[in-house]
């Protein structure tokens, strides 16, 4: 968890190492790395929000550059604080929201129970919190607050800037391709196992359960792959289900979107994925943008998971660009 804190010649981060998840609340179960993510987050905005009251009492006349300064951060800060919010009162159980909370309270008293030496490190402070997350050097911090801000809308992450740009051309992975993939900045890149999947991204910095994955299939030497659903059908797998297809186009290119469901595991231990596949084929190749949740229990309804991520796997595959 990290706090802020006023120190003689600046405000720094704190980090708090916690050795145990038991210093917020205890449960039978270990907390998923996604809910420790939300309450480290959740940790450094109230020690934020905290600041700024600190500053408001004890400098009376910087109250107007608080004001200003949290109007400039209501997006994203407050909105990550209140989505976190609402993340963790479904999460967890409303006694182990409440000690979170207590206990993030009285970590944030104990640092801030001493006064600001001057005003001048206030000021500096102020001036930091109104240029938003791009102030904050830690990359985790910068991450939460962005993946939780936009917990409620993913695909906004993108439509307000936070993007970083996925490029295909000589990565080892996918010679002679040249895609440009706007990825939201939240997301973590990670290594991909498959020979054909260049790159997958994880939600929440590596913490959620959604995933962006570019695969590139080499068609040459095979017959051409007319993209339509009886092609689709032939290559699904039998494990998989094919829920619903759409013609797209990518950069152009007409392509199709396929929304599939796949089986993992044996009967007394089923899981399953819901993929959306935005297909097309240029230049002896397939390529495959693939937007997926899971996996998670085969009993478990995913429709309104989608619905959530949808509008962000097809702008994604909307904004890909395809270079000559």
């Amino acid at each position: 968890m990290r706090l802020l804190i006023f120190t003689k010649s600046k405000i720094i981060i704190l980090l708090l190492i916690c050795t145990s998840p038991a210093l917020f609340y205890s449960q039978a179960q270990k907390p998923t790395p996604k809910v420790m993510f939300a309450i480290e987050t959740y940790a450094y905005l109230k020690g934020q929000s905290a600041a700024l009251r600190t500053i408001a009492k004890q400098f009376p006349d910087l109250v107007p550059k608080v004001r200003a300064a949290e109007n400039n951060a209501e997006n994203p800060f407050i909105r990550a604080e209140r989505n976190i919010e609402r993340f963790l009162q479904d999460e967890l159980t409303a006694t182990e929201f409440k000690i979170v909370k207590r206990n993030i309270d009285s970590l944030i008293n104990v640092q801030l129970q001493n006064p600001i030496e001057k005003q001048k490190y206030a000021i500096d402070f102020l001036e930091k919190v109104s240029k938003g997350t791009h102030h904050i050097a830690d990359t985790l911090v910068s991450k939460g607050i962005l993946s939780f801000a936009y917990h409620d809308s993913p695909h906004e992450e993108i439509n307000d800037g936070h993007i970083k740009t996925f490029v295909t051309k000589n990565h080892p992975k996918a010679e002679q391709t040249a895609l440009k993939v706007p990825i939201p900045h939240s997301w973590l890149a990670e290594e991909a196992h498959m020979p054909e999947t260049v790159q997958q991204f994880t939600s929440y910095y590596g913490t959620g359960n959604e995933k962006i994955t570019i695969v590139v299939f080499d068609l040459s030497g095979q017959p051409e792959v007319i993209l339509n659903e009886k092609s689709i059908l032939e290559m699904i797998p039998p494990e998989s289900a094919l829920i619903r297809t759409d013609n797209v186009k990518i950069d152009g290119i007409p392509g199709m979107m396929v929304d599939v469901e796949k089986s993992l595991g044996n009967a007394d231990d089923q899981m399953k994925i819901r993929m959306l596949q935005f297909l097309f084929t240029q230049k002896q190749k397939l390529y495959c943008l693939q937007g997926s949740i899971g996996p998670v229990a085969s009993k478990k309804n995913l429709d309104l998971q989608i619905k959530k991520y949808e509008p962000l796997f097809r702008l994604i595959a909307s904004k890909t660009v395809i270079e000559d």
